[in-house]
């Protein structure tokens, strides 16, 4: 009975339970039925994700487009710009580099030019002192009458005249030969003192205007004058030969011929190939019966002036003042030679003929002499 009841309670709360369910089922709503706003929210939101994200995509894959074009149009374009230009500044630097090796062409043209015009300048200047020396030293030299050297003197002067660059110095150098030459002493001299007082002169200069008055003092036999201005020339010029040459002639026309030798020795040492000075103290030597030691000199004399008549005859004299006739005889031949108007190659020719038995030769040279006197 009891299981009756018990098999009734459970069917009974069975079919409860069933009831509670249906009437649940029948009361409750199906989400997704009941609620098709939410599936189209979520439809939406999901299409809107999508699309966004396409749209992403899209923009990555044309930022990788424009990147890829970037790197396979503009860069060659923008390096080919870029090359364009650098060629550009590259050929106006070429333009410009050529030009600057053009210029520096061009300067260095005119520096060579410039170069040349300079040695041409030093040149003429070297050559018109050269003259001017030149000048000074046939001025004051003492055989300034000499026609033929008066005559380049002239051709000298008239030539230097002409120079825009004749200083004062020169021109007073000029006038005291012009003075000179015309036989004006005493004013030539004035002329050479004013080159000797004036400022800022070359001491050489000043050396040389002292010779030229010792030597218009010896023309006109002021010898005393003319040894202080040697010997002034010689203080400002010590290797001055042609004074210390000067001094020593005027000491053998003063007899004093030990001190014209040591005069003579001083101008051959300064100037060993003087001929002139050579000669002169062969003929002190000779007037001091030293005719070994003249005819030593003699023959250097010879040898640097192989024409002068004069060294031939007096080497002659000492020759035959030593009983050498025969070699004195060749001396005055050859001394005629160079100089047939000789008068005194005559007389001597003719006593070292007599001396050794020819008196008609000997007479034939006297009458020669005797002649030749009335010439001249």
């Amino acid at each position: 009975m009891k299981e009756n009841n018990k098999a009734n309670k459970t069917q009974n709360d069975e079919n409860g339970v069933d009831a509670v369910i249906s009437n649940s089922d029948e009361n409750s709503v199906d989400p997704v039925a009941t609620s098709p706003s939410i599936q189209q929210q979520f439809n939406e939101l999901k299409s809107q994700y999508l699309s966004e994200r396409s749209n992403s995509m899209n923009r990555l894959l044309m930022f990788i487009g424009i990147v890829l074009l970037f790197f396979t149009i503009l860069i060659p374009i923008g390096t080919g710009i870029a090359a364009y230009f650098v060629y550009q500044k590259y050929s106006e630097l070429q333009s410009q580099l050529v030009t600057q090796v053009n210029e520096t062409k061009r300067h260095a043209s005119e520096a060579e030019k410039s170069a040349n015009d300079a040695k041409k300048y030093a040149s003429e200047i070297t050559a018109y002192q050269k003259t001017i020396r030149g000048i000074i030293s046939k001025l004051t030299s003492k055989d300034f009458k000499n026609p033929d050297k008066i005559e380049i003197l002239k051709t000298s002067y008239q030539d230097l005249l002409k120079m825009s660059t004749l200083t004062a110095e020169d021109r007073a150098i000029m006038e005291a030969y012009e003075l000179q030459n015309e036989g004006k002493y005493t004013e030539a001299i004035a002329k050479w003192q004013s080159i000797v007082n004036a400022k800022d002169v070359n001491p050489e200069l000043i050396a040389h205007a002292f010779f030229s008055i010792g030597f218009l003092h010896t023309e006109q036999q002021e010898n005393d004058q003319a040894i202080s201005a040697y010997t002034q020339a010689i203080t400002l010029y010590p290797e001055f030969s042609e004074a210390f040459n000067s001094r020593g002639l005027l000491k053998t026309i003063l007899e004093d011929y030990d001190a014209a030798i040591l005069d003579f020795d001083e101008a051959i040492r300064l100037k060993p190939d003087f001929a002139e000075a050579w000669y002169n103290r062969a003929n002190a030597k000779r007037t001091l019966k030293n005719h070994e030691d003249a005819i030593a000199d003699y023959d250097e004399a010879i040898r640097l002036s192989p024409d002068f008549a004069g060294v031939y005859h007096y080497r002659g004299v000492s020759k035959r003042a030593l009983g050498q006739h025969q070699e004195a005889i060749a001396d005055f031949d050859e001394a005629i030679r160079l100089r047939p108007d000789y008068t005194d190659a005559y007389v001597n020719r003719g006593s070292a003929k007599r001396a050794i038995g020819m008196p008609g030769e000997a007479k034939k040279d006297f009458d020669k002499a005797q002649e030749l006197s009335k010439q001249q």
